[in-house]
């Protein structure tokens, strides 16, 4: 019986953005002192971990920082009202805010500034989506919730499924007589890359392990994608996870990874299947 596939996920690992926000961390920790994050840089608790050795804290609220802190604004974003906030309080900001979070944000609040409602897709308890909102000043509601307004625009989460972006589009259109209606695409090209990419690995597998955070939304899309091809997925974290019985007389095994899971966590789940399996690894950093 042949040694079966292992294919990993040429786009797994840490996107643009991830890699800006953890590489201005540690910038930050080497120098400043008393840093802290405003909720955890990423989704992902091995990063936070490390930061934390670093001297990094991290506090939820913005009203428990203490006094002259550095504050890093994390890769997600922080509401207007917060980051108004810690200017006036003086606090010494490093914005890591992913550029294109920050892209999105400026089209909510042009098109609010405008007077247009704003409509945005994504999920309202998620960070990014709670700031989306802020900038829109009154303005912007989360679907399917939709505004009060003849002109309408239309945004999305970034990490937002592509097709589920579309199909709200054309569900907004649908519910409102509008006099005009934008649509801006701001699902980030890299999460969309990833996405097509963890659907191309599905269909070739019969099992699909998923690595990143458990609180890590783009992550979770991946899952969804993978179990909509219908094949065994596990969300896992940690290589330490990992069941043996998932690979019982399986002959192709994908792996993929969220934006926000670092190489080496990826790696230790790749060289975890190959030892269990003794299967041959094919794409990324280890494969052929």
């Amino acid at each position: 019986m042949s040694a079966p596939l292992i294919l990993v996920a040429e786009t797994a690992g840490f996107c643009f953005g991830v890699k800006r926000a953890v590489r201005m961390a540690y910038e930050a920790a080497s120098k400043y002192k008393n840093v802290f994050t405003l909720g955890p840089l990423i989704h992902n608790p091995q990063v936070v971990e490390s930061l934390r050795r670093e001297g990094i804290g991290v506090v939820e609220e913005h009203t428990d920082l203490p006094p002259k802190a550095t504050v890093i604004v994390r890769s997600h974003g922080i509401t207007l009202d917060v980051y108004n906030w810690l200017v006036e309080a003086g606090y010494r900001i490093v914005d890591a805010t992913c550029p294109f979070v920050k892209k999105a944000q400026k089209i909510v609040a042009d098109l609010s500034e405008d007077g247009f409602g704003v409509v945005i897709v994504g999920d309202k308890d998620h960070p990014e989506v709670k700031a989306l909102v802020s900038y829109g000043k009154g303005r912007a509601t989360i679907y399917p919730n939709m505004p009060d307004a003849d002109r309408v625009g239309v945004v999305a989460q970034t990490t937002q499924l592509k097709e589920r972006f579309l199909e709200c589009v054309c569900h907004v259109l649908n519910r409102g007589d509008f006099s005009e209606l934008r649509v801006h695409n701001t699902v980030c090209q890299s999460t969309a890359e990833r996405q097509k990419e963890c659907k191309r690995l599905a269909e070739r597998c019969e099992v699909v392990v998923v690595v990143g955070g458990r609180n890590s939304a783009n992550t979770r899309k991946l899952v969804e994608i993978a179990k909509r091809e219908g094949k065994d997925t596990y969300h896992i974290e940690v290589a330490k996870e990992i069941d043996p019985s998932w690979f019982f007389n399986k002959r192709v095994i994908g792996i993929t990874a969220g934006a926000s899971t670092p190489d080496w966590i990826i790696g230790e789940v790749v060289e975890a299947v190959s030892r269990i399996t003794g299967g041959i690894v094919y794409g990324g950093e280890k494969g052929e």
